[in-house]
C-alpha cells in the first residue's frame, strides 16, 4: 500500500471482497447456458460442427479466467474459503466443457467410438448457483 492511501475499515474491505467474488460468480452463472449448449452439442450422435469447438474453447477459456481471478485474489480469513470454493467450481466448469470438446473432436486419424458425454453441467452448476445465492445474502448482511 502506498503511504497516504486511505485504509478501508475491516467491514468495508470484507464487503469489497464479497462484491468482487459475487461478480466472478455472476459471470460464471451467466456462462452456464452457453456451457450446457456446448455439452449438449458434444453429446449428440452426429459429429458437431467447428462452431461448437470454437464456442467450447471460448466458454472453457472464460471459466479458466474466472478460476484464475478467484484463485489469485488478495483475501484473508473466512473469505479465503469462499474464494477457494468458487475457484474449484470454476475449474470444474472449465474442465467439463474442455473435455467434452476434446472427446467430441479427437485429434487422432483413427476415430475411436464416440465416448458418452454428459449433456449438462450437473452438480457443479447447482453448487455455483447456490454459492451465488449465499454470497448475495452475505453482501446484503454487510
Amino acid at each position: 500500500m502506498v503511504s497516504g492511501e486511505p485504509r478501508l475499515s475491516g467491514d468495508a474491505d470484507v464487503e469489497l471482497q464479497l462484491l468482487a467474488l459475487l461478480a466472478i460468480v455472476d459471470r460464471g452463472c451467466a456462462l452456464q447456458p452457453r456451457a450446457e449448449a456446448v455439452l449438449h452439442d458434444c453429446a449428440t450422435i452426429a459429429l458437431p460442427g467447428p462452431e461448437v469447438a470454437r464456442e467450447g474453447g471460448y466458454v472453457a477459456g472464460e471459466y479458466h479466467r474466472l478460476h484464475g481471478w478467484a484463485a489469485d485474489a488478495d483475501r484473508a480469513g473466512p473469505i479465503d474459503a469462499l474464494y477457494k470454493h468458487v475457484a474449484l467450481l470454476m475449474m470444474q466448469h472449465c474442465m467439463l466443457v474442455h473435455y467434452a470438446v476434446r472427446l467430441a473432436f479427437p485429434k487422432t486419424a483413427h476415430r475411436p467410438a464416440r465416448c458418452p458425454i454428459a449433456p449438462e453441467l450437473g452438480d457443479p452448476a447447482r453448487r455455483l448457483r447456490a454459492s451465488r445465492d449465499e454470497l448475495a445474502r452475505r453482501v446484503d448482511e454487510t
